[in-house]
Formats: C-alpha cells, sequence, structure tokens
C-alpha cells in the first residue's frame, strides 16, 4: 500500500499530501517509492491495534442486540466508504 492510499489522506491537495508523505519518509516510515517500510507497517499495526483498545469499552456495555443493531446500521457506511476508495 502506497502512504498516499492509507486512511483518509488522499484527499489532501497534492502538496500538503507530499509533504505528508515527505514527512514519514523522513521518519523512516515510508520508502523511496512511497510504500510503507518494515517500521511503517509495525506503527500501523500500533495505531489499529490501540484504536481497538480504546474503542473496546464504548462497545463492551452495549447488549448483544444493541450490538447487532449498530452493526446494520454501519454496514451501509462501511460499503459506501469502501466504494469510494475502491
Amino acid at each position: 500500500m502506497r502512504a498516499e492510499e492509507f486512511g483518509r489522506v488522499h484527499h489532501l491537495p497534492k502538496a500538503q499530501l507530499a509533504a505528508v508523505v515527505d514527512g514519514l519518509r523522513g521518519r523512516g516510515l515510508v520508502d523511496a517509492a512511497g510504500g510503507l517500510t518494515d517500521a511503517g507497517r509495525a506503527t500501523r499495526e500500533r495505531i489499529e491495534a490501540l484504536t481497538d483498545e480504546l474503542a473496546a469499552p464504548a462497545y463492551d456495555v452495549l447488549s448483544t442486540n444493541e450490538l447487532d443493531e449498530l452493526i446494520a446500521g454501519l454496514e451501509p457506511i462501511a460499503a459506501a466508504a469502501k466504494a469510494a476508495d475502491d
């Protein structure tokens, strides 16, 4: 995955996106071709794990029915976001 395709940065103006990628490259997270380095992938994994950990308490208080209702309500939004990214 190229850094420009990660997350929600692809919408940034080209100059700002280039500055972000250059900053990631300077930190050793992105290689010369714009892909994530091993350190970049490890950082991404740590961010995803921390996000999951921090979000878990909000879901832990929901009943099974409430979780099912939440998932059903979010599925169309997730599908639309995926389609927009493809």
